[in-house]
């Protein structure tokens, strides 16, 4: 699970800090990359070599608002539904952090490795390596570090 501090500036102009929350169980993972035609790291791969602007956005918010939940600070549970998702996608934390996301490779890296579960992960780091894609850059353009 990532827990994500988000600093914003709210609607009235105010900063503003939410603490958010990303996960994605194995059987998710799975769905995800079985159900991208050529998988989920493949087709991230291609959207950035072929500076596919649009298909890498695509792929990055789905990864986004797939992972996105709320954590039930009495039980502990972690809720997430498809309401929840859009709720935080029309969100200024939401363009915060996808933004942050789509210009620091590094942050971009640890944030998509840190959505992969524990059990898979080494399989999907090998299999990036395999790619020869170590870093992850998800939108071409300036290195801008926004905080987050």
């Amino acid at each position: 699970m990532i827990k994500k501090v988000i600093k914003y500036t709210d609607y009235e102009g105010n900063p503003a800090t939410i603490t958010c929350y990303f996960n994605l169980n194995k059987f998710e993972w799975l769905e995800l990359e079985a159900y991208t035609k050529g998988g989920l790291i493949e087709n991230l791969k291609h959207a950035i070599e072929s500076d596919n602007l649009k298909k890498t956005i695509d792929i990055l918010k789905k990864l986004i608002l797939r992972a996105y939940g709320e954590k039930d600070p009495e039980t502990g549970n972690f809720d997430k539904d498809e309401d929840k998702a859009i709720k935080f996608s029309r969100t200024d934390a939401f363009s915060e952090l996808f933004y942050e996301l789509a210009y620091d490779e590094n942050k971009s890296k640890e944030f998509f490795l840190g959505l992969i579960p524990p059990e898979v992960r080494e399989k999907a780091e090998e299999k990036l390596k395999e790619l020869n894609k170590p870093d992850l850059k998800l939108v071409t353009g300036d290195n801008d570090t926004s905080s987050v």
